[in-house]
């Protein structure tokens, strides 16, 4: 796997990359985290890449109210899902993020209805630490902050 990030050559192809229908809930469209990163400071864009296709995105940040990094986004395109790239991309990206940020942690926030991600992350060492709640755009979210050691 190989993570390169999102410019002119590959933002079509990070944005036609979906869920499917019962995960749309989970995880924010890849063209709104685009967006976001174009306006907001300190929001970084990869594309995850299995040979030369992207299967998948992560966004990362450094976020101030942790304090700490943040895997804020991830996703692999349902088309690719259930092969095995989803574990693979993450303990990848966290190599990938070390070697980049040389730092020892990195945090995630995952749905408390995303049963199938919680175990996953639990699954990689992804520690639970506390439910969060928050509100954007009259849309209610409750999460489950996790942490890694890197």
């Amino acid at each position: 796997m190989e993570f390169r990030e999102i410019d002119k050559s590959n933002y079509w192809d990070c944005m036609t990359l979906t869920v499917d229908a019962n995960q749309e809930h989970f995880v924010a469209d890849n063209k709104q985290s685009l967006v976001e990163a174009a306006f907001e400071d300190g929001l970084y864009t990869l594309g995850i890449y299995h040979k030369d296709t992207m299967i998948g995105f992560v966004l990362y940040d450094y976020d101030e109210t942790f304090p700490g990094w943040s895997m804020s986004r991830f996703m692999i395109g349902k088309q690719y899902q259930g092969k095995g790239y989803g574990k693979k991309a993450v303990l990848e990206f966290l190599d990938y993020f070390k070697k980049k940020h040389n730092t020892d942690k990195i945090y995630i926030s995952v749905s408390l209805e995303n049963t199938v991600a919680r175990k996953m992350y639990s699954d990689l060492g992804f520690k639970e630490i506390k439910e969060i709640e928050y509100t954007i755009s009259n849309i209610r979210f409750k999460e489950m902050q996790m942490i890694k050691e890197l």
